[in-house]
């Protein structure tokens, strides 16, 4: 045979050879892969962290698999028991991406997504993806690498201390009543907006009552900025005393600059507004009295600001109590109206049915009228003409306080979020038209119920800074602490609960944060403060028994499940879903628990 004909063949074979060797070289390096690679995930079992899960997966492959030309890559997902897939991230073993030790190629990463209740029940799942010089792609066979996920952080407690504000109907109240206008930093102009009460002061001089004096407080917050500024507190008194004279001379057909009396005072580096909202606030006793004995001690103003600012209290003052010491209030005295009780009442129900006009009686006639009726549904309609006609801050709190009520005994969810929607709708008129701490602890209830935790979160602040009855403070720091732990910021949730109290959710959310934080010991002891006050609480009973899985401790799991079980029957099918438990689904320990 000639020699370029052998050459030829030669070629062929060797080509042939190549071809062969690259295709057995392509399975059996996915087989490798799949025998030799290692995986880990921390945590061993998911947790649920606000609306995210996070987890952080690990990958050591040696180094020899790796070829050059191939590219390998493991895609992270988690498959429900339901068979759907969501894809969480991936670990791409491309250069630059991995490091070496002992041989292995490793990478770490740290994903989150988000979750959904249908999501509790599943795996997290990785599978490895070979690319060849050509294109073409093999799988590894698919790692379970999780199960499930835990929803633990999600038993948190609520204090929700939603109230009806009392109408201010003047039968036999002779007060005046009062508007706070809050001004930007080192400002004296006025302005319409959020977090304001100038619209309200707009609408009672509209309601054209007889009016016999104004009184007007200009202040400032004790912060440099603010009190250096020449006259800031009176600046702001003679602006507002402009505004309403002006309103009274275009807009009033009763009243006038000539015969109402005008008082305008102002405090100028004054300590008096600021003592009242620190005694006002949810600072501890301790903390009150550091500042009480600077501000009543020796210094001059700007020295004793300098000494708050190294307090460790400052940051609360800072956050809380300076902006809204920013302000001017108006205490105007008028003349009411009275009416006798069912005649205010019938006259309201005739408007209802509209066989008499809305001006038949005034705004806070047609509020009082609502609160002489036990009938929500009525109360309802007593309200809704009153907002239609008067958009006063009483009516709109109250008939989201309504709207409210309904939603917490509604079972239909659109139903629901439609109900918390006008709750949200007439909580944030009123809130606006006159900032108290109830008043936007209310919005923030009816937002955080809703699921809208910015929106609600910005009012648990707003409500904190406005001050108010210690009571109702350390309510909304309890609620701002469980919606802080519900989306996750544990460390911003140990904060609110510092003012939070002593009250019954207060407790339970604290034991809760100490679980999370994996201090078992101080969780337990928490844990049973709270059952002092409420021996037989469902969920803390539960949580001790999750404790108790969590430490190994049977004879806890067993009590704590047991008594959890007979509070709310509804846990026991909990406690056999829930993955705090998978360890022990088969033991005497955990089946003694629902013994009767």
């Amino acid at each position: 045979m000639p020699k370029s004909v052998t050459r030829s063949l030669s070629t062929v074979l060797v080509f042939l050879l190549l071809c062969l060797a690259n295709a057995c070289t392509f399975p059996r390096l996915v087989k490798k892969l799949e025998r030799q690679q290692t995986l880990t995930v921390e945590p061993k079992v998911l947790m649920t962290r606000g609306q995210e899960v996070p987890v952080e997966v690990r990958a050591e492959v040696p180094q020899s698999l790796l070829k050059k030309d191939y590219r390998y890559g493991i895609r992270i997902y988690y498959k429900t028991d339901k068979g759907t897939q969501d894809h969480v991230g991936s670990l791409p073993y491309d250069f630059g991406e991995y490091n070496f030790e002992a041989g292995k190629a490793y990478l770490q990463r740290s994903f989150s997504f988000p979750f959904t209740p249908s999501k509790a029940r599943g795996q997290l799942m990785a599978q490895g993806v070979l690319t060849n010089p050509k294109g073409r792609i093999r799988y590894t066979k698919p790692v379970a690498l999780a199960p499930g996920i835990r929803t633990t952080p999600s038993l948190v407690k609520h204090a929700f201390g939603a109230e009806y504000i009392p109408g201010e109907y003047k039968n036999e109240s002779t007060e005046p009543l009062k508007f706070t206008i809050y001004f930007d930093q080192g400002l004296a102009t006025l302005k319409h907006g959020f977090g304001n009460n100038l619209q309200l002061l707009d609408d009672f001089i509209l309601s054209n009552k007889k009016t016999k004096r104004v009184d007007i407080l200009g202040a400032h917050s004790p912060d440099a900025e603010e009190a250096s500024a020449r006259n800031l507190a009176a600046r702001r008194a003679v602006a507002l005393e402009r505004y309403i004279k002006q309103k009274f001379e275009t807009e009033s057909y009763v009243n006038d600059t000539k015969t109402v009396k005008f008082n305008v005072r102002s405090l100028q580096q004054h300590w008096d507004s600021f003592l009242g909202r620190v005694q006002t606030s949810a600072l501890p006793k301790d903390q009150v009295n550091e500042i009480l004995e600077i501000v009543n001690g020796e210094g001059s103003f700007k020295e004793k600001e300098a000494m708050l600012q190294k307090l460790p209290s400052f940051e609360y003052l800072e956050m809380y109590v300076y902006p809204v010491l920013r302000y001017a209030e108006v205490a105007v005295d008028y003349i009411p109206n009275p009416r006798k009780d069912y005649e205010i009442y019938l006259t309201a129900r005739k408007i209802v049915e509209n066989k008499l006009g809305t001006d038949a009686l005034t705004p806070e006639e047609m509020q009082y009228a609502a609160s002489l009726t036990p009938l929500l549904a009525e109360k309802k309609k007593m309200y809704e003409v009153a907002v239609a006609t008067h958009m006063q801050w009483r009516a709109l709190n109250n008939l989201g306080m309504i709207y409210l009520e309904q939603a917490q005994k509604e079972l239909k969810p659109k139903v629901k979020q439609t109900l918390l929607e006008n709750a949200i709708l007439n909580f944030r008129y009123a809130a606006h038209r006159q900032p108290t701490a109830q008043l936007f602890y209310n919005l923030a209830i009816a937002h955080h119920q809703h699921g809208d935790h910015l929106e609600a979160l910005h009012s648990y602040n707003y409500s904190v800074k406005l001050g108010g009855p210690l009571p109702v403070l350390q309510q909304v720091f309890t609620d701002k602490a469980a919606l802080e732990l519900e989306v996750g910021q544990y460390d911003d949730a140990a904060g609110s609960l510092a003012y939070a109290g002593d009250g019954y959710a207060a407790q339970y959310n604290r034991a809760l944060l100490y679980f999370l934080k994996e201090n078992y010991e101080d969780a337990a002891k928490l844990a049973q403060k709270v059952l002092d006050q409420q021996p037989n609480d469902a969920t803390t009973h539960y949580l001790l028994a999750v404790m108790g899985a969590r430490t190994k401790n049977e004879p806890q799991l067993t009590e704590h499940l047991k008594k959890a079980i007979q509070a709310d029957a509804d846990l026991a099918g909990k406690a056999i879903e829930d993955l705090e438990f998978m360890d022990y689904h088969k033991t005497p320990a955990f089946n003694a628990a629902f013994q009767k």
